[in-house]
This record gives structure tokens, sequence and C-alpha cells, in this order.
């Protein structure tokens, strides 16, 4: 059995998904997670030929594990803070230093 194209099913994911295309160009931390599922479908995809799964049984199993892994709940959350954090530099032109400094 020819193995499955990981990347189209990941472009496929993140083609009907807006928010998670977004956060994949602009959160680095999804972005890595995108890259990690990538990986790891290819190692699956090679253990479940080898369990003689058919094609259209493993194109559902990997699709299921590409929408469970790269839900964007958290990355929206960081890029909405990110951007809370911005406009607040930019409404006040001060930027807050979480500690203090000390020489």
């Amino acid at each position: 059995m020819a193995p499955l194209d990981s990347e189209a099913l990941i472009r496929e994911h993140l083609d009907g998904n807006p928010d998670a295309k977004r956060a994949a160009l602009h959160d680095t931390e999804y972005a890595a997670d995108v890259h990690r599922v990538r990986t790891v479908l290819a190692h699956l995809d090679r253990h479940l030929v080898d369990e003689d799964m058919t094609e259209e049984a493993r194109r559902r199993v990997e699709s299921r594990l590409v929408a469970d892994l790269l839900g964007t709940d958290e990355a929206n959350d960081r890029m909405g803070e990110r951007t809370r954090m911005v406009a607040q530099v930019m409404e006040t032109g001060v930027i807050r230093i979480p500690i203090p400094l000390t020489w």
C-alpha cells in the first residue's frame, strides 16, 4: 500500500479552519505542533500499513488525529494575549517589565 500524504491531510485541515491556518503562520508554538503532527502521521501511517489497514481506514484515523491534535484554542488564546499586550504598549507608549530590575 502506498503511504498517505500527511502534508495533504494537514493542509486540508488548515484550509478548513482559518483560525488554525492563521495560528500555523503566526504562532511559533502552534507551528511546532504542526511539524510534530506531520512527523507523527508519517510514523503512524507506516505502522497502520504494517497492520494491513485499508487506505480509507488509515485516512479516517489520521484525519481525526490531525483534528484532535491541531485544535487551536490555546494558540488563539496566546495570540489574543499578545495582541492585547501590543495594543497596551501602543496606547501607553510604556513597556511594563514584570519584575523589578536591580543593579
